[in-house]
């Protein structure tokens, strides 16, 4: 909260100081005070008279200090002199660790921005300091590791100057980051003959349009580079020879990510250097990859040309594969099969031409997601050797496949398999066959499957199953036919369920059946109850048995009316309840709520709000629970 400083002396710890007429407060203020904390923010710093003013906060003994952020106002500076002036009077101590400057409207910075005296800061941040022309050499800042300077716009050549002394830059720095340097045209080089960043780790460049020519060509610690939105930089590579290509210092590099209509010219880092992370996206021109070699992980967004692999294949190194928005894409089982040591596998929104998925042709894959694949019509089992190649398959993740119908007949051969969800697959009718045999499964989730008929029609559902929800499956509504079938669900059996979420179009009647017959299992933890258009009321006698329920969440039931009083006063474990969004609801039962309860939330219920806002009628009822929030007001008990 921003501080008004009065006659305050001693204060220990300020975080934010305004100056300025709106808070009373001058900069000189700050000289009161012995003890500021480890961390200090002072805004507004354009209201400051001059650096005479600025020199009498006198921040250069203030000892403790470990982080200044100085923050200008939005407005543009009409006196860069007396704007460098205040910067220079606020000179912080030699102790400092992490400076920020924001909003700085000098054309240039005093000469302590790079004093190496200043030998303990780590992080430095110039943000929004437009009308600079050059950076301070802040490669004297012996212990600097982090160097963030984003929207210089003025700025347009990087050069020696921000090394300073030869062979003597940047000795700690291990992450650089330039964002939207609007202006910014050209890197040089300080000439020294030796590395300028010879430690540096990580290389950020996003939204630099103008920036052309060549990185930096002796990186040798270098392990990410991230390029976005650098339309007309390259790399050595895409204009010299190939030897020229291949003397780049960047064997440390690991990770490529190339983003947002940059220069192809980059790619010719995959061919040159052992890469084992590349992420390429927002690529408008690209149809084949080239070769690569060692990688390990493989990104592929938003690249609308993109048609095929390498013409070599990916490497068979290849632990995780994810690609989305490339829907031009040819996926190609012969192709991929060399991928042996696959582990992870992702497509959304991409390979349009893909009608049918083969499960098990990755022998060694964890982890499926198919999203947002819209052609995409059946999952198949390959014969030779599909159950040792699911055997290690423990995720499985299906959504937006409007035309998938069914699973493969027979059930899926995935020992391992923990987590199952399905959402949004409009023509789908039945879960996997003999799904119980998933003995592995915990988490089991399945969302606005419109004509889904049934979920576990041979066997229940798995036996060790911890997290079960289901929503908008109109389909599975209860009658004659299928009163049945929730007892063929087994969830009284299921020792291990302790969550379970039951709502949206058709989840009434499921309900309803549910509680009447006493078909939850007594271990249920956490309740959700959402989204449910004709409940009036929950049926007591199935919520009385629940007595190690925790958490109960009755969300968005619109015609709900009445709670029952006697089968919550059973619920002796509950210890939150929450009601959000049922306008019907008028009261809280008169038997009161458990005692147990130590967290009630009423939000969006009209009637509730009306009865116990003003603390007095029905208050009784719930004045034993330690928290009590109403809307946006938390009541505490006294």
């Amino acid at each position: 909260m921003p501080v008004q400083m009065g006659r305050l002396k001693s204060l220990r710890i300020l975080t934010t100081f305004n100056v300025g007429k709106s808070t009373g407060s001058t900069i000189g203020e700050l000289r009161e005070l012995s003890h500021l904390g480890g961390k200090l923010s002072i805004l507004k710093l354009n209201n400051v008279v001059d650096g005479t003013d600025a020199l009498q906060a006198n921040l250069k003994n203030k000892k403790d200090l470990k982080e200044l952020e100085l923050a200008w106002g939005s407005k543009d500076a009409d006196d860069s002199e007396k704007v460098r002036d205040v910067l220079d009077k606020l000179q912080p101590c030699m102790n400092l660790e992490k400076l920020t400057v924001k909003l700085y409207g000098g054309t240039s910075f005093p000469n302590w921005l790079g004093d190496s005296a200043f030998n303990k800061i780590k992080v430095m941040c110039l943000i929004n300091c437009h009308y600079c022309f050059s950076l301070p050499p802040l490669g004297q800042l012996p212990a600097l590791k982090e160097l963030f300077i984003y929207k210089m716009k003025f700025l347009r050549t990087l050069g020696p100057e921000l090394c300073g002394q030869p062979f003597q830059s940047f000795q700690s720095l291990e992450k650089l980051e330039f964002e939207e340097m609007a202006e910014w045209e050209e890197w040089v080089s300080s000439g020294s003959g030796g590395p300028d960043f010879p430690r540096l780790q990580e290389l950020i460049l996003e939204k630099c349009p103008k920036l052309r020519g060549s990185l930096p060509c002796d990186l040798p610690c270098l392990k990410k580079l991230s390029v976005k939105g650098c339309g007309v930089l390259h790399d050595q590579g895409a204009t010299a020879t190939t030897s020229t290509s291949t003397s780049l210092n960047y064997n440390s590099l690991k990770g490529l990510k190339i983003e947002d209509g940059c220069q192809t010219g980059l790619l010719s880092l995959l061919e040159t250097k052992p890469l084992s992370q590349l992420d390429i996206r927002h690529f408008n021109d690209i149809q084949c990859l080239p070769n690569i070699n060692r990688l390990q992980s493989l990104t592929l967004g938003h690249c609308p040309t993109l048609l095929s692999f390498p013409e070599d294949g990916l490497p068979t190194l290849l632990t995780s594969l994810q690609i989305y928005r490339c829907r031009r894409l040819q996926f190609l089982p012969q192709t991929l099969a060399q991928l042996t040591s696959l582990r992870c596998l992702s497509l959304e929104n991409s390979c349009d031409s893909m009608r049918s998925f083969p499960l098990g042709i990755f022998p060694k894959l964890m982890s499926l997601n198919i999203g947002n694949c819209e052609n995409l019509e059946s999952l198949s089992l390959i014969e030779e050797g599909v159950d040792e190649n699911l055997s290690h398959l423990n995720r499985l993740t299906i959504s937006g496949c409007p035309n998938l119908v069914y699973f493969p007949q027979g059930g899926l051969p995935t020992p391992k398999l923990t987590s199952l969800q399905v959402y949004r697959c409009d023509k789908l009718r039945s879960l996997p066959e003999c799904i119980h045999t998933l003995t592995a499964l915990q988490y089991l989730i399945i969302k606005n499957l419109p004509n889904l008929e049934s979920i576990a029609e041979d066997g229940g559902l798995p036996p060790n199953l911890q997290h079960f929800s289901i929503e908008n499956c109109e389909r599975l509504r209860a009658s004659s036919s299928s009163v049945g079938d929730y007892c063929n669900w087994g969830l009284q059996a299921l020792v291990s369920l302790k969550y379970l979420n039951i709502g949206g179009r058709g989840s009434d009647e499921i309900l309803e059946t549910l509680l009447k017959q006493q078909l939850l299992p007594t271990t249920l933890r956490i309740l959700w109850i959402k989204e449910l258009s004709t409940l009036k009321s929950l049926d007591g006698k199935g919520l009385a048995h629940l007595t190690v329920l925790r958490s109960l969440y009755i969300y968005s039931c619109k015609s709900l009316e009445f709670l029952p009083g006697e089968a919550l006063q059973h619920l002796t474990s509950l210890q939150e309840l929450y009601i959000y969004d049922c306008p019907s609801l008028q009261f809280l039962p008169e038997e009161g709520l458990p005692p147990s309860l130590s967290y009630l939330s009423i939000y969006k219920c009209s009637g509730l709000e009306k009865r116990y806002q003003n603390k007095k009628d029905h208050w009784a009822n719930i004045s034993h629970i330690p928290c009590i929030e109403i809307n946006d007001e938390v009541i505490l008990r006294e």
